[in-house]
């Protein structure tokens, strides 16, 4: 093709036909500026493409890391649901000792006693700053705000975690037999299941329980214990909610995924 353009120019030049070669020339331009434009549409259509099919690879797969995340923090928000009935109605046996159910104070304390974290997958689409693939700008926004909304169940989850090592703990070392608590959860497997990796484990242990006598009533009447359980109660109230927040979050997300994954 080129030998042939050639051979034309060539002919015009020899018959001294000056204006057909300048149009002839310009023509020439034209086609190869035409050329170029058609393989740079060609090359944006394939990087188009290619980011398109990028976007939907990592909506998929964000899609399956929230759902993921979304079933672990319901289980975090149970087990804060369970801490605070546990507290309120130890709270209340505190208040009305005839209202007590003696046999149910080691459940109880075995349920306020435990420290679910929520630790979701982690995705490194921000990290990694490959945000500008997702076009939706809603979704865009609320993924980069994300980990600033996940700081706020992450502090709650700390600084009950400090509560129950540095100040619950202690109190019931010294005040409860622990061995009872430690057999009421081994014994009554929901008070420790969502901590398990393995759902379906129904591992049991038989700790017995304590053989040095113990005043459960007197426990109960213990004025620090008002203090300890009303603790129990805000630090479950306050991680309840922020988790509640940002389940919210995950469920727009999961929506906006999907609308954007239906629409392709």
């Amino acid at each position: 093709m080129i030998k042939f353009f050639r051979q034309i120019r060539q002919r015009l030049i020899r018959e001294n036909r000056i204006s057909k070669y300048l149009l002839y020339a310009i023509g020439e331009i034209i086609l190869v500026v035409i050329g170029i434009l058609i393989a740079l549409s060609l090359n944006s259509w394939k990087e188009k493409n290619e980011l398109k099919t990028q976007e939907l690879n990592t909506l998929k797969q964000l899609k399956e890391e929230f759902k993921a995340n979304l079933e672990q923090l319901d289980e975090k928000i149970s087990m804060r649901t369970a801490m605070i009935h546990s507290g309120t109605t130890l709270l209340k046996y505190h208040d009305n000792p005839n209202l007590s159910n003696l046999d149910s104070v080691a459940i109880y304390l075995a349920r306020s006693s435990v420290s679910p974290t929520f630790d979701p997958i982690t995705n490194d689409l921000i990290s990694g700053g490959r945000l500008y693939l997702i076009q939706n700008l809603e979704l865009r926004s609320k993924l980069s705000k994300w980990p600033s909304d996940l700081v706020q169940v992450t502090e709650e989850e700390v600084a009950w975690i400090f509560i129950l090592r540095n100040t619950y703990m202690p109190f019931l070392y010294e005040n409860y037999p622990v061995r009872d608590l430690n057999a009421a959860k081994w014994n009554k497997l929901d008070v420790v299941q969502t901590l398990l990796l393995d759902k379906n484990n129904t591992t049991t242990k038989d700790f017995g329980q304590s053989k040095h006598p113990f005043d459960v009533k007197a426990f109960l009447a213990n004025p620090k214990l008002a203090d300890q359980l009303s603790t129990v109660i805000s630090s479950s109230m306050f991680a309840k909610i922020q988790s509640e927040a940002l389940r919210k979050d995950i469920v727009s997300i999961i929506k906006l995924i999907d609308k954007e994954l239906q629409d392709d």
